[in-house]
């Protein structure tokens, strides 16, 4: 088997149990690898009047999850969750939020809400010692 399909079975195994740890505190998932012409959304998930579009990270540890997510990148999950909504009017009313889910072996995901607002080098450190 290729390193590319080991990752890519890895990633579904990932988002699968970000999607039930989700559920498990009251979110509702509404897609899965949800696909636009922009861009993959690893979850879509809502709760109360927010919807949430969460990008799943599995690494090694918990910093080079968190690392690992680029500006160039939180653009682009950006267009797809628009090109989503566009999609999705029914849930236009809902307030939008990008959230990132960190996976590391044998932990419990972590998550993150909001956090394009809060993945800035200082909280970041907070998971590993690696950032400067």
């Amino acid at each position: 088997m290729s390193a590319r399909r080991d990752a890519e079975r890895g990633g579904r195994l990932a988002e699968s149990v970000c999607a039930g740890w989700l559920a498990l505190h009251g979110w509702r998932i509404r897609a899965r690898r949800a696909r636009t012409p922009v861009g993959e959304i690893d979850l879509v998930a809502t709760r109360g009047g927010t919807i949430a579009f969460i990008e799943v990270k599995q690494r090694a540890d918990t910093g080079a999850a968190a690392h690992s997510i680029h500006p160039r990148q939180q653009e682009r999950i950006a267009r797809a969750a628009a090109a989503f909504m566009q999609r999705q009017r029914h849930l236009a009313q809902l307030q939008p939020r990008f959230d990132v889910m960190l996976i590391v072996p044998w932990r419990l995901p972590v998550h993150i809400p909001n956090a394009w607002h809060i993945l800035a080098p200082q909280v970041r450190s907070r998971f590993s010692t690696r950032f400067p």
